[in-house]
């Protein structure tokens, strides 16, 4: 089915071509990242068969918190960049759009160094004998590519590039990772958890460095060089409460990943994370349409078009909660042959899979309201919602784990997800009736 007859189709069903278009773009990201999400899932498998279930723990807890130190480094920056950037060229403002783009990018990469180094050696401060240790230092070397990697393609995303956007973390890095992967196991078959992580840390800068000259040069298009204005002020006190936002997001994700691998250890965790990757897939619709949203969702509030925004949230709910449904019932039915995949100590988070899946496919129904009230000023209201979820989620994982192993980890982290989903849903509703 192409593009074209998607959008018309979807034009005919909402009479709204804004919508149409959102389809259109929602189309072009998910074939992307449905060929990066079998990429990265076959990376997945082939580590965890490679390493066995404990390094395969060692190795996500450590990129557990590579994730949310990045994410701190970003300064909030990538999110504000998707705002900011988007109501800048509806509004033909390009000195604006070059000076954000320029001071993002020293900001990111002077805080991300300096955190990297810090992290590294705090770890060997605190924890020096723990079997995470390499690992974790190993990883954090990392956290500059991934903090540039993450703002580059929020930056795409900003000029409406939906799939180049996600070819550098859903593509190039798996890829890149499978084959350092196979040709180290072809030459040497055994290698440790830091490994593995190292492979990941180059993996990342390629993937990094790729992205980088890739959307730079494609925004040279709409945005040739010439004249910058700096609001640096500005964008920094709203990237302060976007990350906030972000990072409380971020250890609400994967607070059950660090509260497993520290209270049952690596081997447990690595079940546990098999399980994880499987059910993350049913938020795959809702994570695509939520990207491709905000920059809708921000022009069409910067132009104060109300309405339409509300019309065009209320149809890609809609559309989101049905593909999740669908999804959510067919991983059910085949969850314990995809766990078999990572291999036949993996089965055993069968259970854990049938929870987690009821827990997103729950948040789903409500939509991309982080992103709306992200993209519309009222960033404020979706960090302290999501500071308080990660506190709730926190509350409940660890001393569901401690009692209960990993059944009680994933209740904990599905009962936090639709707590957070049903108070962004009173939050957006008050704020814009939608």
């Amino acid at each position: 089915m192409s593009a074209r007859y998607v959008s018309s189709l979807a034009a005919r069903l909402t009479g709204k071509e804004p919508f149409a278009a959102f389809v259109r773009s929602v189309g072009a990201l998910s074939s992307v990242r449905l060929a990066g999400g079998l990429t990265l899932f076959v990376s997945q498998v082939l580590l965890a068969r490679w390493m066995g279930h404990e390094s395969f723990g060692i190795y996500s807890y450590a990129w557990a918190w590579v994730a949310t130190l990045a994410a701190v480094a970003g300064l909030g920056l990538p999110a504000a960049g998707v705002r900011f950037v988007a109501a800048y060229r509806a509004n033909k403002e390009l000195a604006r759009a070059r000076g954000f783009m320029d001071f993002a990018t020293r900001a990111t990469l002077a805080t991300s160094a300096g955190l990297a180094v810090a992290a590294i050696g705090i770890v060997a401060w605190v924890i020096p004998d723990s079997p995470y240790t390499s690992a974790l230092q190993v990883a954090f070397v990392a956290i500059p590519a991934l903090s540039l990697l993450n703002l580059d393609s929020a930056f795409a995303r900003s000029f409406g590039r939906m799939a180049l956007s996600a070819s550098a973390e859903q593509l190039v890095r798996p890829l890149v990772l499978i084959v350092l992967g196979t040709l180290w196991v072809m030459w040497r078959p055994s290698l440790s958890a830091a490994g593995w992580a190292l492979l990941c840390a180059i993996a990342y800068f390629a993937a990094a460095g790729w992205q980088h000259v890739t959307v730079r040069r494609r925004v040279a298009r709409e945005v040739p060089p010439g004249e910058r204005e700096y609001l640096a002020r500005t964008w920094l006190r709203v990237g302060a409460g976007m990350l906030v936002l972000i990072v409380a997001q971020i250890i609400r994700v994967n607070v059950d990943i660090v509260a497993v691998g520290t209270l049952l250890g690596p081997g447990e965790l690595g079940v546990y994370t098999a399980a994880v990757r499987v059910a993350t897939l049913v938020a795959f619709f809702l994570s695509v349409s939520s990207l491709v949203a905000q920059p809708r969702m921000a022009e069409m509030y910067a132009q104060n078009r109300r309405d339409d925004l509300r019309r065009f949230v209320r149809s890609s709910t809609r559309m989101t909660s049905l593909v999740s449904l669908a999804i959510g019932l067919l991983l059910a039915l085949v969850g314990r042959h995809v766990l078999a995949l990572f291999g036949a100590e993996f089965v055993s988070g069968y259970r854990v899979l049938l929870i987690l899946i009821a827990g997103h496919i729950l948040a789903a129904a409500s939509g991309p309201l982080t992103s709306l009230l992200m993209m519309t000023g009222r960033h404020d209201r979706a960090a302290a919602i999501h500071v308080l979820s990660m506190l709730v989620a926190t509350a409940l994982v660890v001393p569901l784990a401690s009692r209960y192993g990993l059944p009680g980890a994933a209740l904990g982290t599905s009962a936090s997800l639709v707590l957070t989903q049903v108070a962004l849903r009173v939050a957006a509703r008050r704020a814009l009736r939608v």
